[in-house]
């Protein structure tokens, strides 16, 4: 059976198994960088006459890039998931060494949050529905932490509603840094809004959502989003949910 909407996870994990880049990759292909940044997002696929091409580099049959998993490749992806299930925790959680610089790739709802402070290893905490999981990637870039949350539709232009599973919680993304002072880059490709502010206790957050969804966070957001500045001006410092902010500092102590 073929499963299109999983090639971005596919050529994620061919691209990690050769240690290449996306950069190296999209030189063999001979295509620009931003394209395989795109793919690996889920936001839009290859030309079709590019998909020959992409499995002979990787030396796979190309209904693999469809999604016709073979044994091997089910344990490799195992072996070399870089996201640990943790069992305390209804989610993903991987630890890692501090690093100052993250980018975000953001392409479906949720709400991340950022929290700075040294600490020996740092961490990242991913909770929400199992396909948001399932579309959840985090890798390590020289100096840089990438995370990445896939759009599970594949669509190049549209986020689209999707079964999640019966999971009534928000999709969220939890990082605790391990420095003092962390530099972040978020970006979102689909036609999502993204809100970013400072909360009264001094953590980062971004929220990812329909327009209907960041009107109820931000009053006047349709007709601020028409002056991209004006949007930014509209935000105001949230104060989290004391459930949140005490879960927070229980996991500051671990």
């Amino acid at each position: 059976m073929y499963h299109l909407n999983q090639f971005c996870n596919i050529i994620t994990s061919l691209r990690k198994e050769r240690g290449w880049t996306q950069t190296s990759l999209a030189d063999r292909i001979g295509i620009a960088p931003q394209s395989v940044s795109k793919w690996e997002c889920g936001v839009g696929y290859p030309d079709v006459t590019l998909f020959p091409v992409i499995a002979d580099l990787f030396g796979v049959p190309i209904g693999v890039l469809f999604g016709e998993e073979t044994a091997s490749a089910k344990e490799n992806k195992a072996m070399n998931d870089p996201i640990v299930s943790n069992p305390h925790v209804p989610g993903k959680t991987c630890v890692f060494e501090p690093l100052k610089y993250i980018d975000f790739s953001i392409n479906n709802c949720c709400r991340i949050r950022v929290i700075d402070g040294a600490r020996e290893q740092a961490r990242v905490i991913a909770r929400g529905d199992p396909t948001f999981l399932e579309y959840f990637l985090i890798e390590k870039d020289g100096d840089r932490l990438r995370i990445t949350v896939k759009n599970p539709s594949g669509s190049a232009f549209h986020w689209k509603p999707y079964d999640r599973g019966g999971c009534e919680e928000e999709n969220t993304v939890t990082v605790y840094t391990g420095v003092e002072e962390s530099n972040c880059f978020a970006e979102n490709f689909l036609d999502l809004v993204m809100s970013q502010w400072r909360t009264e206790e001094g953590y980062d957050e971004w929220v990812v959502c329909t327009v209907e969804e960041a009107e109820k966070l931000i009053p006047g957001l349709r007709e601020a989003r028409k002056n991209p500045i004006a949007v930014y001006a509209t935000m105001q410092p949230m104060k989290l949910d004391p459930k949140v902010l005490e879960e927070i500092k229980k996991s500051e102590n671990h």
